[in-house]
C-alpha cells in the first residue's frame, strides 16, 4: 500500500522573484550575510549563467576568459544575460573552459543523485551510505551538466555531516557558497538547511534555529512531505535546545503528523520524545507522560539501540523530576543496556542521574559503586577532556566530578567545584532543576555541620532555582 500524502497549512515561502531582506544571523561571513535574488526554476542554465558557472568553477577571472576572444565588457554582459554571444564567440569560450557547446541530457546522473539524496534523508546505516558514496563519487555523469553537479555537491554537505566529517562539510559549504546564484530554488533551500545541520552538529543551536527558519522561508512550494517533515523536525529539536518551548512543540507536532502519515517510526519516536521533554519542562507532566509512553511503546519495536537508550533515559529523567526515584532507576538502568560503546558522554550522563536518584534514596553505597564504574570507563577509554571535539563530555564529566566530591563527603571541595565549574554550565543550559538539587544538598550538608549561615545562603539559591524553573518563558 502506498504512503498516504497529506497537505499541511505550510507558510507561504518567499519566491525567488522577491528579495529576502532583514535576515540577520551570527554566522561566519562565508555563510548567510545577505541572500541573493535567485533564478527561476529551470532544468538547464541559460548560456550566460552557464559560462559564468564554469569560469568560477575553474577560478578564472573575467579578464582571463575574455582574453583573445571578446572584450571584458562584452563577457560581463553575456554572463549577466544582457547579451547573447555569437556562435563563434560561444564556441571559443566553451573551448577555453573545456565544456561542451550545449548542456547534455543526463537521465542517469539524475537517478544517481536522486537515489543518493533519498538515502541521506532518513539514514539507517552509516556504513551503507559510505559504500554508496564510494560507488558513485567520481562518476563522470555527476558532472556532465550543471544542475546535476550542483545537486550532488549540495548533497555532499549533508553526507559529510552524517558521517561526521565536519572538516569536509565546512570546506564544501565554503566552496558552494560561491555558487549560490546558480542554484535552483530547491538547491538553494537545501544548501541553507544543511548549513543549519552543520550548526546543530557543532552545538551552535541558536544559529541552527535561525538558519532552519530561514530555510522554511525560502523553501519551494513543491517540497515533498518527507523533506518538509525533516525541516519541521529540525526546527523542533533546535527550538528545544534553545528553550523556545512553544515553537518547539508547534514544529514537532507538525513533523509528527507527517511522519505518522508517511510511517517513519524512528522519527515518530523522536517527535514524541521532543514534545514530552518540552511538556515536562513547563510542568505539563500528564501530557509529557502520554508522549513518553508513545515513544517507549513504538521505540521498543525498532532495532535502534541509541533510540532505545534515548527513550529509556528521558523516561527515567521524567520520573526523577517527579521524585519517583525507584521508577527512574528502573528506566535509567534499562537505558544502560543500549548505550553504544562510542557514546561515553551519554553513558556518564545516565550515571549522573542514577547517582542523584541514589543520593535522594540515601543509597550512598550504590552511588559510590556507579562512580567507580564511571571512572574506570573514562580511564580505560583515555578520553581527552580538553579536546574541542569533547566539549559535551567535558560538561558531563564536570557534573560527575562534582557528584564524586559530594558522595565522598568532601563538602568544601564540593561547594568550590560546584560554584566555579558546574553552576555556569547548568545556567547556560537552563537546568534550573539541577541547580536546585545541588544547592539544596549543599544547604542540607551545611545544616548538618551546624554552619547555619552557609546553609541559609545555599537553600535560598535552591529556592530561587526552583522558582526559575516554574517561570520558564514558553515563547
Amino acid at each position: 500500500m502506498g504512503a498516504k500524502k497529506i497537505v499541511l497549512n505550510k507558510p507561504t515561502p518567499h519566491y525567488f522573484s522577491e528579495k529576502i531582506e532583514n535576515i540577520q544571523t551570527n554566522s561566519p561571513t562565508w555563510m548567510i550575510e545577505a541572500l541573493p535574488i535567485q533564478r527561476e526554476r529551470r532544468e538547464l542554465m541559460e548560456t550566460g549563467a552557464r559560462i559564468k558557472y564554469h569560469r568560477i568553477k575553474k577560478k578564472m577571472s573575467v579578464e582571463e576568459l575574455a582574453s583573445g576572444i571578446i572584450s571584458t565588457r562584452e563577457l560581463k554582459k553575456i554572463e549577466s544575460g544582457d547579451k547573447s554571444p555569437s556562435l563563434e564567440d560561444l564556441q571559443a569560450l566553451c573551448k577555453k573552459l573545456g565544456i561542451s557547446l550545449a548542456p547534455k541530457d543526463n537521465p542517469i546522473g539524475k537517478v544517481l543523485v536522486k537515489n543518493f539524496k533519498s538515502s541521506l534523508l532518513h539514514p539507517q546505516n552509516k556504513g551503507k551510505i559510505m559504500e554508496q558514496y564510494a560507488d558513485i563519487h567520481g562518476h563522470p555523469l555527476l558532472h556532465v551538466d550543471e544542475d546535476i553537479e550542483l545537486e550532488y555537491c549540495v548533497q555532499q554537505i549533508r553526507y559529510f555531516i552524517i558521517t561526521g566529517d565536519l572538516d569536509s562539510a565546512e570546506e564544501k559549504i565554503k566552496e558552494m557558497d560561491r555558487f549560490k546564484e546558480f542554484m535552483n530554488q530547491e538547491q538553494f533551500y537545501l544548501f541553507h538547511k544543511y548549513i543549519g545541520n552543520y550548526h546543530y552538529i557543532l552545538n551552535d543551536f541558536e544559529n541552527a534555529l535561525k538558519t532552519y527558519l530561514l530555510s522554511e522561508r525560502i523553501s519551494p512550494p513543491s517540497l515533498g512531505a518527507s523533506e518538509l517533515g525533516d525541516l519541521y523536525y529540525s526546527i523542533g529539536i533546535s527550538a528545544t535546545q534553545c528553550w523556545q518551548i512553544t515553537m518547539a512543540n508547534k514544529y514537532s507536532k507538525l513533523a509528527l503528523k507527517i511522519y505518522q502519515q508517511e510511517f517513519v517510526p524512528k522519527r515518530i519516536v523522536e517527535c514524541h520524545l521532543n514534545i514530552a521533554i518540552n511538556e515536562r519542562r513547563v510542568g505539563n507532566f500528564k501530557t509529557a507522560k502520554e508522549h513518553f509512553r508513545n515513544a517507549f511503546t513504538i521505540g521498543n519495536k525498532i532495532d535502534n539501540d541509541f533510540l532505545k537508550f534515548n527513550t529509556e533515559y528521558n523516561y527515567g529523567y521524567y520520573y526523577y523530576q517527579l521524585q519517583n526515584f525507584k521508577a527512574a532507576i528502573i528506566h535509567l538502568e534499562n537505558a544502560l543496556q543500549y548505550v553504544p560503546d562510542e557514546y561515553t558522554s551519554d553513558l556518564i550522563l545516565d550515571y549522573c542521574v542514577l547517582i542523584k536518584c541514589h543520593i535522594e534514596l540515601k543509597n550512598l553505597d550504590a552511588a559510590k559503586e556507579i562512580l567507580l564504574k564511571g571512572y574506570k570507563i573514562i580511564k580505560d577509554k583515555n578520553i581527552s577532556i580538553d579536546s574541542p571535539s569533547n566539549a559535551h563530555f567535558k560538561e558531563v564529566y564536570t557534573e560527575f566530578t562534582c557528584l564524586n566530591y559530594f558522595v565522598n563527603d568532601n563538602i568544601e571541595k564540593f561547594e568550590e567545584f560546584l560554584v566555579d565549574n558546574l553552576i555556569p554550565i547548568l545556567k547556560s543550559h537552563n537546568k534550573h532543576f539541577e541547580m536546585g538539587f545541588y544547592y539544596e544538598h549543599l544547604g542540607n550538608s551545611y545544616m548538618e555541620l551546624g554552619q547555619f549561615k552557609q546553609s541559609a545562603l545555599a537553600l535560598t539559591k535552591a529556592k530561587q532555582a526552583y522558582k526559575d524553573l516554574m517561570t520558564i518563558n514558553e515563547e
